[in-house]
């Protein structure tokens, strides 16, 4: 489910960008790499559910520790993501202190929701009556909203880190506005529309 939403938020930032022309000129190659970024935050994704459900199953409830473990990991990820980036005309040296103040956040909202639903799940029916024991509907799609939020603000520092030929320098700088208001806007609109496919009734 977290695969689904992710590649549909990339996949919709990449359509919603389009409308720019200086995007479709100064950055042709965005879609690729945003594809392998997108890749390497899934499998960062996969991790923390995985340790969710590894500490329900011990009994142990998450903490800053875990926390903490989990950056560690997401490190390594980024080293791979790095050297698959390679194929680009760019270098990247990923600024740590710029995106995991948003990276620590996005874990520990992640990490935490995916216990409570793990923890509930048990008792309930389905994924579906497990989330809306837990959750208003409202609170929900609050919290999916906030998570892919979180991966747009750390999209936006990650950018930061890409360093690229001079004269392509003002046109990344450029583009960096367009795409975060793109992906806010793509986050609200997700967001709302798997709320819905969770919450409707009937099913």
């Amino acid at each position: 489910m977290n695969r689904v939403m992710m590649e549909t938020f990339s996949q919709r930032t990449v359509e919603g960008l389009k409308g720019y022309t200086l995007f479709r000129l100064a950055l042709p190659a965005f879609q690729s790499f945003l594809d392998i970024n997108v890749g390497k935050e899934i499998e960062k994704d996969r991790m923390v559910i995985t340790k969710a459900a590894s500490l329900h199953q011990s009994g142990a409830r998450p903490d800053s520790v875990h926390v903490a473990a989990l950056l560690q990991d997401a490190r390594e990820v980024d080293e791979a993501f790095v050297r698959k980036a390679a194929v680009f005309p760019i270098d990247i040296q990923i600024q740590y202190q710029d995106i995991e103040h948003y990276r620590q956040q996005r874990i520990e909202v992640l990490l935490q929701t995916s216990y409570r639903i793990l923890t509930q799940w048990p008792d309930a029916s389905s994924f579906r009556s497990a989330v809306s024991e837990l959750y208003s509907e409202a609170q929900f799609q609050d919290l999916l909203n906030e998570i892919l939020n979180l991966y747009a603000m750390e999209t936006r520092m990650l950018s930061r880190s890409v360093r690229i030929p001079h004269l392509l320098t003002l046109a990344r700088d450029a583009v960096t506005q367009p795409i975060t208001e793109v992906m806010e806007k793509e986050a609200k609109t997700l967001a709302r529309s798997l709320t819905h496919t969770v919450y409707r009734r009937g099913d």
